[in-house]
């Protein structure tokens, strides 16, 4: 009940750094990792430990605006590369890292890349890791729903890779447990944690010991371990179903691929549709659907982010039905 470190309660962080280390192939430490409240105070505290005015960040376009937010309230210029089926174009990164602009880093989802649902290739890991390498910017990854993954081998994140120089790991227990559980976590070298924890005491003491402690005897007894795989199954049975939804009402309408892992589908209609209006008909009819607007870097792209964790079969299948009409 007593004050704690600022980088949260010890044997919580020696729970994630098992985690990691097991699971994902990391070599961390516990003086490598910072407990947070939430993956949004990780990316905070990380831009602001990181970055200075004037700095360049590289984000993925279509990606996650909430990070582009902070990277500009840090004093961040934002410089957007484009998505592909195999993830970030790494030609269109070598042309900005050639313009002479000042790149401190580079923000990517490569698991399950947000909103397009794809995995960066391992070809295009190797390449970005060379040139990070090469040029000294960090890559910030954002592995935020790592535990479903619905294939045989879950893809290790980039920040495993034995190679790697410069790098901010940042990862969340909202998706594990729930969005109310604001406990999330960021890893990297020893040297930069110690300037993230020296931030994190200005603005919160301390993390929520009583609540890392109660996950902490979750993890212990083995329940978390439990609930994953109940949650898992019970994911790739709503992927299947809603992958079947789609194929039945909107195959002759858009394009799309059923996704390995994650918890939504991508799709883009065939025909050239507003998708602005779409998003706003939909809405009047009882579905919401995020706009595009909401993940693209100014002028919106051609696509839709469709989740279905949160949703019964009964609300997946009516809105597919009300988007193929509308479409």
């Amino acid at each position: 009940m007593g004050y704690s470190q600022e980088a949260g309660d010890l044997d919580f962080r020696n729970a994630i750094v098992q985690m990691l280390n097991y699971k994902r192939g990391m070599r961390l430490r516990a003086e490598e990792i910072v407990i947070t409240r939430g993956s949004q105070m990780a990316m905070y505290l990380s831009s602001h430990c990181l970055l200075e005015q004037g700095d360049y960040v590289v984000v993925e376009n279509p990606g996650y605006k909430p990070a582009w937010l902070t990277f500009e309230n840090a004093g961040a210029k934002l410089l957007p590369v484009s998505v592909d089926e195999d993830g970030l174009l790494i030609d269109e990164l070598k042309a900005q890292l050639l313009s002479n602009k000042p790149i401190k880093a580079i923000y990517i989802r490569p698991h399950h890349q947000f909103p397009t649902t794809v995995t960066l290739s391992l070809q295009r890991r190797l390449e970005l890791i060379a040139l990070s390498n090469e040029y000294g910017f960090t890559i910030i990854e954002d592995d935020y729903d790592n535990e479903f993954h619905f294939g045989q081998r879950p893809v290790l994140p980039v920040c495993s890779f034995e190679n790697v120089e410069n790098y901010i790991y940042i990862g969340t227990m909202s998706k594990i447990v729930a969005p109310a559980l604001r406990i999330g976590y960021l890893a990297s070298s020893k040297d930069f944690i110690t300037k993230v924890r020296q931030l994190r005491s200005i603005i919160d003491v301390q993390g929520d010991t009583i609540m890392t402690q109660a996950i902490l005897q979750l993890i212990n007894d083995g329940q978390i371990k439990r609930h994953l795989r109940r949650a898992t199954l019970i994911y790739k049975n709503k992927r299947d179903f809603f992958d079947r939804l789609i194929t039945e009402h909107l195959a002759d309408k858009v394009i799309f691929h059923k996704p390995e892992g994650g918890l939504a589908f991508w799709i883009v209609p065939k025909d050239d549709v507003n998708l602005k209006e779409l998003t706003a008909k939909l809405l009047q009819k009882g579905v919401q659907i995020i706009s595009p607007e909401s993940f693209s870097f100014k002028t919106p792209v051609r696509g839709l982010r469709l989740g279905y964790a949160s949703l019964t079969e009964k609300q997946l299948e009516d809105g597919i039905k009300v988007l193929a009409t509308l479409l």
